[in-house]
């Protein structure tokens, strides 16, 4: 091997091609790695739950108490731009929050567990174990469902462990774009657990510093970091439980898993929160209106008015009264105050009609009342309400309800559990201590913006994670879920690339090995009926008995080569109101299994997307 590298085994051979050969070494090592394997130039750092006025407070500066002796410190001067607020959906909660910050397809529900109104059903589905999109998009997060969980019971030992594993998976990620995303859940649930967020921020800031230090050595220029939250925190405390269920059923409501009768109640519960989503039948809205305005530890209530797409109510627990209109052709909104003001917006409005930002009917663009109110108690609350209801998930609930600070909803033996531990606050209601995260960088300066406009000041979030094209997979697909998915990452996610022929059910399956097969090799699909609780199975027999089996061989006409979308056989039609699972592997020598994945049909045996 020596002589072909420095021509010939001689020793003086050999001694003249070192020779010859150190010059040139001692060069190249004093050139930047960057060279022959760049790392990425921006680092976009999703952190869970920090607050605006947090990030805030350390750029302007804290007096803490060290040792006895008063000390001042700053975080986040060296080279950073002032932070700027990110205004959350409501509820303010990271699935939907995160969602709609990098443009993806609206989830079924506001949380993991969810009411599926094509369904009937409230679906369950373990909050820490599952992974969403926005997840799954990132170069690195914590997967482990175990280590998840830890995050609530040591939550500084797994914010350490998290700070590291960002750093030494950024230092070698050489085979990714530009931009390199990373999502830290720690900061969350130190705070849920009454943990002192102000040192894991100055934390976050030591690390961010020795790695833009360690990387300029490295690449011999300044390393980009944009940080942003999905939301903020209430530091409330414990809080004291709404009893909403037992509220409800004093006034001769039901609370179930499915609506069947008008007095029947839906009310999906996950983890603590300072919000409660309520389902129920459109003919009880009304009096459901009027009767939450009572609930202890309530603030807000919002619904659709019932058979108006575009209008919604907004109530007080004053019982004071406002209307909300949405005209989704300009964005624009009008507050019509019909019994007292229960968001306090009269100045805002008596703003806009100053700065001449109202129409002669009253409406301002969203814009408009996102500049105007930016700094309310209730930021932009006419647009996130009318989202809620329509566009943040593709269940919305009937009616949301805010609560006060303070108080918190939660299953019983959550917040029984939680007794046994120090809990220090939530987040999810409108308000602006639970709403407001922040947005931070050091290379551009940013703006007040929320989570649904974020990604325009950084050209779309580009360079997410493309998960699809390495793993292997599928999921339920209409043409609903195509259209709103408002960033167009991927062929299938745009009509104009991969028109869906109708309205129907179609099943989109991913793997890289399609970009080695025909078009027509065949895949084979079987669905049989699952216990309801059952958890996905990659070890689930391929060929069960008793199941109905489908070979799929003529996918949609789009170009990608690792996904393939099939509309299904018609008519498809299974037992109403059941649990299946469905599993999927290609015809192509050895089976090689893709997918397996649980679902529900509604009420005429048709599979549910969401």
């Amino acid at each position: 091997m020596e002589s072909m590298i420095f021509g010939g085994s001689s020793e003086n051979r050999l001694g003249r091609g070192i020779g010859r050969f150190v010059p040139l070494l001692l060069f190249l090592l004093s050139l930047p790695i960057s060279a022959s394997a760049a790392l990425p130039k921006r680092v976009v750092l999703l952190l869970d739950g920090v607050s605006y006025r947090d990030v805030k407070t350390l750029q302007d500066g804290v007096t803490i108490t060290n040792n006895g002796r008063l000390e001042y410190h700053r975080a986040f001067t060296d080279g950073y731009f002032p932070v700027s607020r990110n205004i959350s959906t409501f509820p303010s909660t990271s699935d939907v929050a995160w969602t709609e910050m990098l443009g993806d397809r609206p989830l079924p529900g506001y949380q993991r567990t969810y009411y599926s109104d094509a369904a009937n059903a409230e679906i369950f589905q373990n909050g820490v174990s599952t992974t969403m999109e926005f997840e799954k998009q990132m170069h690195w997060q914590v997967e482990s469902g175990f280590r998840r969980a830890m995050g609530y019971i040591h939550p500084q030992k797994s914010f350490r462990e998290e700070m590291d594993e960002l750093v030494g998976n950024f230092l070698g990620a050489t085979n990714v774009c530009d931009n390199f995303y990373a999502m830290i859940r720690s900061t969350d649930d130190a705070q849920h657990m009454s943990g002192d967020i102000l040192e894991l921020l100055f934390a976050v800031d030591d690390r961010l510093q020795a790695l833009r230090k360690e990387y300029r050595a490295r690449e011999g220029r300044d390393l980009e970091i944009l940080i942003l939250s999905d939301h903020g925190n209430n530091h409330a405390g414990a809080g004291k439980r709404v009893e909403v269920g037992s509220f409800l059923e004093q006034a001769g409501y039901r609370i179930t898993e499915f609506l069947h009768d008008p007095k029947d109640v839906v009310v999906p519960t996950a983890g603590i929160e300072s919000w409660v989503e309520i389902h129920n039948m459109p003919v009880e809205t009304p009096k459901l209106l009027s009767l939450l305005c009572h609930l202890e530890g309530g603030d807000i209530v919002t619904a659709r008015v019932p058979g108006a797409e575009n209008q919604f109510i907004v109530m007080n627990t004053n019982e004071e009264r406002a209307l909300i209109e949405w005209n989704p052709v300009d964005d624009s909104f009008r507050y019509t105050m019909e019994r007292g003001d229960p968001l306090d917006y009269r100045l805002a409005i008596e703003g806009l009609a100053t700065k001449n930002r109202l129409s002669p009917a009253g409406f301002a663009s969203a814009d408009d009342w996102m500049a105007e109110t930016m700094r309310y108690r209730y930021p932009m609350a006419l647009e996130r309400i009318a989202r809620a209801h329509t566009r943040n998930t593709l269940n919305p609930a009937t009616i949301l309800v805010s609560l006060r600070n303070g108080y918190v909803h939660s299953g019983w033996l959550v917040k029984t559990a939680s007794g046994l531990a120090t809990v220090g606050g939530t987040h999810g209601a409108l308000d602006a201590v639970n709403s407001v995260g922040m947005l931070l960088c050091n290379f551009a300066p940013t703006r007040d913006t929320s989570t649904g406009r974020v990604a325009a000041q950084f050209g779309g979030f580009k360079g997410l994670r493309n998960y699809r094209a390495q793993e292997t997979g599928a999921e339920w697909f209409s043409k609903k879920a195509q259209a709103m998915t408002t960033i167009k990452r991927t062929p299938v996610d745009d009509a104009g690339y991969c028109p869906l022929p109708d309205d129907g059910l179609f099943l989109r399956i991913w793997t890289p090995n399609f970009s080695q097969l025909s078009r027509t090799t065949p895949v084979e699909v079987t669905i049989e009926k699952s216990p309801r609780y059952a958890e996905q199975s990659r070890q689930a027999s391929l060929k069960p008995r008793d199941a109905l089996h489908l070979e799929l061989d003529a996918p949609l006409a789009f170009d990608s080569r690792y996904e393939r979308v099939y509309k299904l056989p018609s008519p498809l039609t299974l037992s109403p109101q059941n649990n299946y699972k469905i599993s999927g592997w290609i015809k192509n020598g050895d089976a090689e299994r893709l997918f397996t994945f649980n679902f529900r049909t509604d009420r005429d045996g048709k599979p549910v997307a969401y």
